[in-house]
């Protein structure tokens, strides 16, 4: 039938703690009334140093609802739905591009900047609750495999 490996354990574990992820944040951000998404868009505009896609691109303006999309791995539909309830629950707004006036590029409000404050110490709880019992070197040593697991998949994507 199916053949246990290494390599899929992996991959299948990796799927796993992903969705149990989502599912932990969804508790903490929940209280808050919004979606894993919604928090998200919310960290890369508030351009969270932490983000990989952040690193990725050295992003100096504001996003795009495209670069956003592109980020999270959504349709365009999909975005600008999430930025609509984003901007209906007064969190973020739309500003002109400095260079081109038709695009807008988006930035959190006061209210915005306010709750990603007030979430910090739910996100660091949360991330030392999941990361307990790691030293810093298995730490570093993780945050590397991961990163060479992502290089990995974006190259398949060029191939």
């Amino acid at each position: 039938m199916i053949e246990k490996t290494l390599d899929t354990s992996i991959m299948l574990g990796l799927y796993e703690t992903a969705m149990l992820l989502r599912k932990q944040n969804m508790e903490f951000v929940a209280k808050e009334g919004l979606t894993n998404q919604q928090w998200l868009i919310l960290t890369h505009l508030a351009k969270d140093p932490n983000l990989p896609f952040l690193i990725r691109q050295q992003y100096e303006e504001p996003l795009m609802a495209s670069e956003l999309a592109d980020s999270l791995g959504v349709t365009r539909a999909n975005i600008t739905n999430l930025l609509t309830i984003l901007m209906g629950k007064g969190l973020i707004q739309q500003i002109e591009d400095k260079q081109d006036r038709r695009k807008k590029r988006l930035v959190l409000t006061t209210s915005g900047v306010a709750l990603i404050k007030e979430l910090q110490p739910d996100v660091k709880l949360s991330n030392a609750k999941v990361l307990k019992g790691l030293s810093k070197n298995e730490k570093e040593q993780f945050l590397g495999y991961i990163q060479k697991c992502t290089e990995n998949i974006q190259s398949l994507k060029l191939s």
